[in-house]
């Protein structure tokens, strides 16, 4: 099944999906369309083939139609819910019958969702995507449940547990407001009238708080108030459930919030993540820019990234960690782009105003990234990584584990890189003269733990540093 962990690249199986018809026609068509939209599909016959092949083996979801020989969907959807194995299973109940009396049916026997046949496939793969991933939203989710009433807290929590949430309980709104930073619940849901914090206050709070403001939020309550609910809605509430209702109907609810807010959720990040490479190519751009300005400085953070990553790995750091600190290399010295050319390319050693004019580079990339909250972690190395390990680096003077971690390791292979390489005011130096003087800083300029992972590095490769062909010096 398809999880929501997506920092490995670990390939994930395809969710599996059993469809039940005695249609060949119908049958085959969905095995189609299901498959190319990337699922992995079993064909029953009728309801007593798809019953024991649900047995048999394991799947994800399940499809039926209704108007079967041997058994109905009807009949089958009540056979699934009540064995052990299956009873976890979501249900969609496919089929021409759309009276609110079928519909209703179904929903009885415990089917998840109703798709008539006929109607766009398309939206029918994005509902069955929809339920895949609210489902696994509800496996293992926390719930938090808010009601004066003990007989009823236990009543939700018993049968909510049993639909594989992790439940805590409370009973009023301020033990709830308690509650929320500890428990981090996925969903709140709460009892309209109450002693000390009704549900309305509640629901106000969560909203007004940053860090719980997205919260889904059900009120529930005995008044069946359509302006009282309207009211609740504007405030922030969900959904509102009149009592009494079944564990059944809620859970129900609950998979069509989450499914809901999973689909904002993945509308957010695309959103996001769009937005980061855009400002990560205008970035390379600026780097690209810089580096042009001098072609012997041509490649600098290219070769600062492909050490770096060298560190990590021998530090363990993950796939997705080593590739966030190749990015973090790249930039580290964004800020020269604001150094004055005659600073820059100068070939004599710098004076004190000039070198206190390159010390400034650190902040002119802090004003550039500052607004952009997804790249505050490059933020922290490229403004950091100047800083020395006993306090005299620059900009801020900090010292040992204050400093970054990755900005601890950028400074090591920056140290080597600028060592190993021609400046306008010096020839490269050999890399074991290189290696000695990192040694040598130990613990001084460098931190110990990314010197000893550098040592590694270079003893396993010899310094030599595998650069794409456009960074490369002429």
């Amino acid at each position: 099944m398809v999880t929501h962990d997506n920092s490995n690249a670990v390939e994930e199986a395809p969710a599996r999906i059993l469809v039940v018809d005695d249609s060949n026609a119908i049958r085959f068509a969905l095995q189609s369309s299901l498959t190319e939209a990337g699922f992995s599909v079993t064909l029953a016959v009728d309801g007593e083939d798809g019953l024991a092949k649900a047995l048999e083996r394991n799947f994800d979801l399940i499809i039926t139609d209704v108007e079967m020989p041997k058994m109905d969907g009807f009949e089958l959807c009540a056979k699934l819910k009540g064995e052990f194995k299956t009873s976890q299973i979501p249900i969609i109940i496919l089929s021409t019958l759309e009276s609110d009396e079928h519909v209703e049916k179904g929903f009885r026997v415990g089917a998840d969702a109703y798709l008539a046949k006929g109607s766009n496939i398309d939206e029918k793969i994005e509902r069955i995507k929809d339920i895949l991933n609210a489902k696994n939203f509800l496996t293992g989710s926390r719930v938090l449940v808010v009601d004066d009433s003990s007989s009823i807290r236990l009543f939700l929590k018993a049968g909510l547990m049993k639909e594989g949430f992790v439940v805590k309980t409370a009973s009023n709104g301020l033990e709830a407001m308690e509650v929320l930073p500890e428990f981090k619940p996925n969903l709140i849901i709460t009892d309209l009238m109450m002693p000390e914090m009704d549900g309305g206050e509640l629901c106000r709070a969560v909203k007004k708080s940053e860090e719980f403001a997205s919260i889904p939020i059900v009120v529930m309550s005995t008044l069946n108030d359509k302006p009282l609910m309207r009211r609740l809605m504007r405030q922030g509430a969900s959904t509102f459930l009149v009592k009494p209702f079944t564990v059944t109907q809620l859970s129900i609810v609950i998979e069509e919030i989450f499914s809901a807010n999973f689909r904002l959720v993945l509308e957010e990040k695309e959103r996001l993540e769009m937005e980061s490479r855009l400002t990560l190519a205008a970035i390379a751009s600026l780097v690209q820019a810089l580096e042009a300005r001098d072609s012997l400085t041509r490649g600098h953070s290219e070769r600062v990234a492909q050490i770096a990553i060298g560190i990590g790995e021998e530090l363990g750091f993950k796939p997705s960690e080593l590739d966030r600190l190749l990015l973090i290399g790249r930039l580290h010295d964004l800020g020269k782009i604001g150094v004055r050319d005659d600073v820059l390319l100068k070939k004599d050693r710098l004076d004190d105003a000039e070198f206190e004019h390159v010390k400034a580079h650190s902040n002119v990339v802090g004003n550039i990234l500052r607004p952009i909250k997804s790249l505050h972690d490059i933020l922290e190395v490229t403004h950091s990584h100047h800083e020395r390990w006993d306090g005299n680096g620059y900009p801020d003077g900090l010292a040992g584990e204050d400093i970054p971690f990755k900005a601890r390791i950028v400074a090591v292979a920056d140290v080597f890189e600028a060592i190993t390489s021609e400046r306008p005011y010096r020839d490269s130096m050999p890399r074991r003269v290189a290696v000695e003087i990192i040694k040598d800083e130990r613990g001084k300029q460098l931190c110990p733990t990314c010197v000893d992972a550098f040592m590694k590095w270079f003893e396993r490769t010899n310094g030599e540093i595998d650069v794409p062909e456009e960074y490369r010096q002429d």
